[in-house]
């Protein structure tokens, strides 16, 4: 905590310096939503808009999207805190966590505040205010704007030469709605993340022939590991503190333990690393480049599969795979560079399946100085307090930017400690503690390696546990999951031990003016 860094410097924390009369938000997905649930009622708070640009509410599970699409968790870590999650299957599909996004809204009254089909298209700062450019050629003022537009927003489809010449269909898959689109056609897969293995293993039991071309195959985590629920390792305390380095702000001891143990962590590493490829079997080519740490730390295409499917798609008589990339199309196909033999193959193709995910799309919002604001690095990853504030841009919020095992959970506690640092529930720390703390988790981020890519704006969190405690003792509260307990310790989490947190962040005060659709 910053007490325990800058105990002589807290005496400057004040309330935070304006207490908003009107927000704005932005993105109706489920961070969005949650947000504007902790903020509605805040003191002072005369006007708050949800502006979302489709017709509809969602975020990623509006809409269509390919079949057997849904979350890649189990519905205990990605359902609301404040609805039952009982009858959503397992691990929920898409269908069932859009209408769970319907219940949330329709629960706690919130429609009147949403305008679905509009879209945000500029932001700009000025005059103490944040001015929005919409759709419709209008614009509107506003005192503080929460970013709650995630990280995939906009279909990525890469441009390969010859796509005009090709005589088949080329889809997103997004688009793949049907097995039927699929069904008795030569299909090739382009990509590696969880969309891509779900469109291979549909094709591989619908179409005359599938290959997938993976130009930097990722490691796959199965949905049970040993026998053991995935969910009791990836999002349990225990396993954090076994395999990963101390929280940025453990005290001294804890992080010259850590130092010590380091070596016995990396040996860790490369044992579980053989394991985890043994659940899947799939051919060496696969193999990854990079170390399983370095992925899981990183949050880069962590895909969560049923390693059964997996196996059996692979083992297909029809079902192939390439290590490489797509050079072009052809006629009737695709020319793919082999990376492992330096060949170049023409495989047959009457789809060709982009699995390439999606792009961001919040820094169009912004002019290139106000860009260079929020990235001084210039390496996509921003300086943001706690990962919500800038340290440098008044009146600005990012919820639900942040990559974990438990999105929802994570975005839930980030709008409710948004809503009680604008209630003025806690102080707020001068701005040289705030740029020590984005420097001071920065640094411990790049302990294990690079960040990533540059552009790659997501944030992971591979210590959910402890930044969520962060944020929690902010609010006076205990840390996630209850006081310490062997359960607590070994538990996974689960979005019902965050009940307590529901409206720890508002003062239930009514507002002034109602935001009507």
């Amino acid at each position: 905590s910053l007490h325990h860094f800058f105990p002589k410097r807290l005496a400057a924390m004040a309330a935070f310096p304006q207490q908003p009369q009107s927000i704005a938000i932005i993105g109706g997905g489920v961070a969005g939503l949650q947000a504007l649930r902790a903020l509605e009622n805040l003191p002072e708070l005369e006007k708050i808009v949800l502006f979302e640009k489709s017709e509809d509410i969602g975020g990623v599970w509006r809409g269509q999207n390919y079949a057997g699409y849904g979350a890649q968790v189990k519905r205990e870590q990605y359902s609301f805190v404040e609805l039952s999650s009982s009858h959503l299957d397992v691990y929920p599909t898409a269908r069932q966590l859009k209408l769970h996004c319907e219940d949330y809204v329709q629960t706690f009254s919130l429609r009147p505040f949403i305008r679905l089909g509009v879209e945000v298209q500029h932001l700009q700062r000025g005059n103490g205010c944040w001015r929005l450019a919409l759709n419709d050629g209008t614009s509107e003022d506003f005192h503080f704007v929460v970013l709650a537009v995630g990280n995939f927003n906009q279909k990525f489809l890469p441009e390969v030469s010859g796509a005009e010449s090709f005589m088949g269909q080329i889809l997103h898959s997004s688009d793949l709605l049907e097995p039927e689109l699929v069904r008795e056609h030569h299909v090739v897969v382009v990509g590696y993340g969880k969309s891509a293995l779900d469109c291979f293993i549909l094709a591989a039991k619908e179409a005359s022939s599938v290959t997938l071309v993976a130009r930097s195959p990722a490691w796959i985590l199965p949905q049970r590991f040993l026998g053991i629920p995935l969910e009791y390792l990836a999002s349990t305390r225990w396993f954090a503190n076994l395999v990963f380095p101390p929280y940025h702000d453990a005290s001294f001891l804890r992080r010259f333990l850590g130092d010590l143990f380091w070596p016995f962590q990396t040996l860790l590493w490369w044992i579980l690393s053989p394991i985890l490829w043994v659940h899947f079997w799939l051919p060496w080519s696969m193999l990854p480049k990079f170390s399983l740490r370095w992925q899981l730390w990183h949050g880069h295409s962590v895909s969560i599969c049923n390693a059964q499917k997996v196996k059996e798609a692979f083992d297909k008589p029809n079902a192939h795979c390439i290590r490489g990339e797509i050079l072009g199309f052809t006629g009737t196909g695709v020319l793919v560079e082999d990376a492992t033999t330096k060949q170049h193959i023409e495989r047959k193709a009457d789809v060709v399946v982009f699995a390439t995910g999606y792009t961001e799309c919040w820094s169009k919002l912004f002019d290139q100085e106000t860009l260079a604001s929020l990235d001084p690095a210039g390496d996509g990853s921003l300086e943001l307090y706690k990962l919500i504030l800038p340290s440098n841009l008044p009146g600005l919020a990012f919820v639900g930017r942040v990559l974990t095992t438990c999105d929802i959970v994570t975005s839930f506690v980030q709008a409710q400690w948004l809503a009680a640092l604008l209630a003025a529930r806690f102080r707020w720390p001068p701005e040289v503690l705030r740029n020590a703390w984005s420097q001071r988790y920065r640094r411990w981020r790049e302990s294990v390696g690079p960040l990533g890519p540059r552009g790659q704006t997501f944030v992971a969190v591979p210590r959910v546990f402890s930044y969520l405690d962060e944020l929690l003792s902010d609010l006076d509260l205990p840390k996630s999951g209850g006081s310490f307990s062997c359960r607590r310790f070994f538990s996974p989490l689960a979005a019902r031990n965050f009940t307590p947190v529901a409206g720890r962040g508002q003062k239930l005060v009514p507002l002034k003016t109602r935001a009507e659709a």
